[in-house]
């Protein structure tokens, strides 16, 4: 019995050395979030081991609720990993309990908010059975028809909580969109579809998601700026993330179809095409590859989108597809020569291993093609290959033009031919030309 109740003895000699003579229970941790000597209590009570975890997790509660968010987060930083989780799945019941807002069209104040984000942090540290119940909160919390202002409250956005969330929160936030889409009086007017809620539905990574963003975008709203803000919606949630991890790009897989039509159709704004093909590379190669070949000859009425497709399948295809991305491009169009060394050729001369990519850049030189040959001569100057330099004077007499090179600067310059080019190409790499 003796040695059953020295453990307890010297946890109790722990308890009391935390608080006096005060005992560490909910109703003295309830008292001290309002004394002066209360917050130091409440700290140690949330680092100690000897205290029960729902205690130290009711202690971190109340310090959060008075802001001093600091002291909690520097003592979970301290925490064993094994006390941590157990404290941080008493104390998410008790933030929810602060975040609640029980009228989803009501906007949050003050420490429903702060509680939110705490959640939100909390998420980090939190073992995976936690983070599964945090994220349900998060869901309740966020995927409600007052999205769009509950977005951006707060320390941290509606966005960042809701890649945190996934893909529970897609067939909910449809659910808001849909609301947005449905609600009565919108015979004159349609209701907007706000930026937050089209970034809130991409980043949730949930493939019905990404196709209810793409056929948004493909809707008649009487918004101009709708597709483009989709698309840019689902561009930022896969592409280029801002503060969160890149969506699952499995999510797009399905959806590549229509993500390609999109891509091809004249009428979408520029902006919105470009982001539609960034999106098929998103998926990632050997998938990406074949329908970003197809877009480069596809018919467009934008010039340089044979381009952006071009600069897309080389950064999915890499070195081993340069020549079929290169043979794609249509020997009968316009290139302005800043377009193609930023797109192609100086995309090309920036890929690695060096040894490939100018084995391949050497292959273009045979092409019958002249932007075929134009391309290759670009890319191993880039490369300052100055050991090609007779394979590039060897195209000193080709007298193609290169429709378009001067772009929109040409003020009634004549274009050069391929020969011009070459020569004053093997000039800039310091071998002699011949100036047939």
């Amino acid at each position: 019995m003796f040695a059953r109740a020295l453990p307890i003895a010297v946890a109790t000699l722990l308890l009391g050395g935390l608080a006096g003579c005060e005992k560490v229970d909910h109703e003295n941790i309830d008292r001290w979030q309002h004394t002066s000597k209360g917050p130091a209590k409440l700290e140690k009570a949330v680092a100690s081991d000897a205290i029960d975890p729902d205690l130290a997790a009711h202690a971190a509660a109340n310090l959060l609720k008075r802001g001093d968010d600091r002291q909690v987060y520097a003592a979970f930083e301290a925490m064993a990993a094994g006390r941590r989780a157990q404290v941080i799945a008493r104390l998410a019941p008790r933030m929810w309990d602060a975040a609640r807002v029980e009228n989803e069209h009501e906007l949050p104040r003050g420490l429903q908010v702060a509680a939110k984000d705490a959640l939100i942090r909390l998420h980090h540290w939190a073992d995976e059975p936690t983070r599964q119940q945090i994220a349900g909160y998060l869901a309740d919390w966020y995927c409600v028809a007052s999205y769009e202002d509950r977005a951006k409250t707060g320390a941290i956005g509606g966005a960042v909580a809701l890649r945190l969330v996934g893909a529970q929160a897609g067939k909910k936030l449809i659910s808001v969109v849909n609301g947005v889409i449905a609600a009565p009086g919108q015979d004159r007017r349609k209701n907007r579809i706000g930026d937050e809620l089209l970034l809130g539905l991409a980043v949730t990574g949930h493939p019905d998601a990404v196709k209810y963003a793409l056929d948004i975008a493909r809707m008649d709203r009487g918004d101009s700026t709708l597709a483009t803000r989709a698309l840019r919606a689902l561009f930022k949630a896969y592409v280029e993330p801002d503060g969160f991890d890149a969506a699952d790009r499995e999510a797009l897989v399905p959806n590549l179809a229509a993500i390609v039509d999109v891509a091809r159709d004249d009428a979408i704004d520029s902006q919105a095409a470009n982001d539609a093909v960034a999106l098929i590379r998103a998926v990632g190669p050997p998938r990406c590859l074949a329908p970003l070949l197809a877009l480069i000859g596809a018919p467009h009425r934008r010039a340089e989108f044979k381009l952006v497709a071009a600069n897309n399948a080389l950064k999915c295809g890499g070195p081993g597809a340069i020549a079929d991305v290169v043979r794609a491009l249509p020997d009968a169009g316009v290139y302005p020569r800043t377009e193609v060394d930023r797109r192609v050729s100086g995309e090309i001369a920036r890929m690695s291993p060096r040894d490939q990519v100018q084995s391949a850049a050497r292959g273009l030189l045979a092409e019958k093609s002249t932007v075929a040959k134009w391309v290759g001569i670009e890319a191993l100057a880039a490369m300052k290959a100055t050991e090609d330099a007779p394979r590039i004077a060897a195209l000193a007499g080709s007298r193609e033009r290169l429709v378009g090179y001067w772009g929109e600067r040409a003020e009634g310059r004549e274009d050069p031919t391929l020969g011009a080019r070459a020569r004053e190409l093997v000039t800039q790499l310091g071998a002699p030309s011949d100036r047939r």
